[in-house]
């Protein structure tokens, strides 16, 4: 043994080395035993060099390598300068300050939403009875306002005043020839009565009488169909109203019951012609109110009254048509296309504002506060599918989802969630942001 090289241990090796050594000693050496064996010296060590480290010295290292973890992670985890979870109250800048509405229950207006299109309440037709004449003159136009017996329009009258002239000449010739068998039969009366004439000749005067009066009689027919004709090629307004259509033109040759010349609004009466589902027309009832899209100069909305619901329905397109009188106003004219809500009742219901109402997925929703309050102070909401039913001065009703106290959250109801918290302040905030997008 001691003629063999010993090998020489070089200070970086032996430091640690002595250390893991003599910390194992102390461990395992009570303080004070005298009888403690010694430190061993270089010769020592240089023999145990060689050996492998005992199961101790593995178990040292272990929970030294797992505390330096454990601290390394505490310090990358603690914020700087920041005091640890536990130290300070939960961060609330991801709580959303909102604003709430009780939902009071209450009566609204039930409505039903028709439309339809603006026509004349009587459209008349105004056509010629007389054929081959033609127009010499046209006095109206469309829009002109027009009264009964007004004339619109003139036919050449030339023909028919010579005509008329002809029947009444012949109706004077007929008179006269009447006249003259009226005194002939005075003078044979009184010869009959001298006996200078013979009954038989008395009854052939008057037989001449009677007929010279017939013929009176078809003269004066005669006379008269000739000032109808006459009279007809003077085409006149048969009520008050409005020409909505002017087809007569200078020059065109009309016949009998051909292309109509006028068309007039009788009275200036219009009429919202509503097309109305069949399952929605037993709503309706003659008398109820509408409220038009329409509105006037001073920015109100027409108001009308349902006049006549149709007895029948389309069979292919199962609509019925409802009529709805309007007042008189020259900006309701034929043609136009409005809508109308028909006043069919009242609804009891909770009732919240529009903008309580958020729409996702083609659904209503409700966001509805949980009263309790957590001890930081928020209020826990949870998102309700509401079905909603009649709409009037920015309320609506809801007939399901929503029971009447309940606190419905108003502003920042559209960023929330079922399971969200929330402070509730009395005063909204000019602009509510989104929450912030967790990770």
């Amino acid at each position: 043994m001691s003629g063999c090289p010993r090998p020489e241990a070089t200070p970086d090796a032996v430091a640690p080395m002595m250390v893991i050594k003599m910390t194992v000693q102390r461990l395992h050496t009570p303080i004070g035993n005298d009888s403690a064996p010694p430190m061993p010296g270089p010769r020592h060590m240089s023999r145990t060099a060689g050996r492998p480290p005992s199961r101790l010295k593995w178990i040292i290292l272990g929970t030294i390598v797992l505390v330096a973890a454990g601290i390394g992670t505490y310090l990358m985890l603690k914020p700087d300068g920041k005091p640890v979870a536990g130290d300070s109250p939960v961060d609330t800048s991801s709580i959303l300050t909102v604003t709430t509405v009780t939902a009071q229950p209450g009566d609204i207006p039930r409505q039903l939403l028709v439309t339809g299109s603006l026509a004349a309440w009587d459209e008349l037709p105004i056509g010629t009875q007389t054929s081959g004449l033609a127009i010499t003159q046209v006095l109206v136009e469309e829009g002109d306002q027009v009264k009964a017996g007004q004339l619109l329009a003139r036919f050449d009258d030339a023909v028919l005043r010579a005509d008329l002239m002809s029947r009444e000449a012949s109706l004077r010739e007929a008179q006269a020839l009447a006249t003259e068998a009226d005194a002939n039969i005075r003078r044979a009366e009184e010869l009959a009565r001298t006996g200078a004439i013979s009954t038989r000749d008395l009854d052939a005067r008057r037989s001449t009488a009677l007929t010279t009066k017939a013929r009176v009689g078809v003269a004066e027919a005669a006379r008269a169909q000739a000032a109808a004709r006459l009279a007809q090629t003077e085409v006149r307004s048969p009520a008050d109203g409005t020409v909505s259509r002017r087809n007569a033109r200078l020059g065109a040759v009309m016949s009998a019951g051909g292309t109509e010349l006028f068309r007039i609004i009788r009275d200036d009466r219009v009429e919202l012609l509503a097309e109305v589902p069949e399952i929605d027309l037993r709503q309706l009832a003659v008398g109820q109110t509408a409220e038009l899209s329409a509105v006037d100069g001073n920015g109100k909305p027409f108001t009308g009254a349902v006049r006549i619901i149709s007895p029948i329905v389309e069979t292919k397109t199962r609509i019925g048509t409802v009529k709805i009188e309007v007042p008189h106003d020259p900006g309701l004219r034929p043609g136009m296309f409005l809508t109308a809500r028909v006043r069919t009742g009242t609804q009891n219901a909770p009732l919240v504002p529009e903008e309580a109402i958020v729409y996702r997925d083609a659904k209503s929703w409700a966001i509805v506060m949980d009263p309790a309050v957590d001890d930081k102070g928020h209020h826990l909401v949870t998102a309700r599918e509401v079905q909603t039913g009649p709409r009037a001065d920015g309320r609506v009703s809801i007939l399901s989802g929503v029971q009447g106290g309940e606190q419905v959250v108003l502003t920042g109801a559209g960023y929330l969630k079922t399971g969200d918290k929330v402070i509730v302040t009395d005063k909204p905030a000019d602009a509510v942001n989104p929450l912030p997008q967790t990770k």
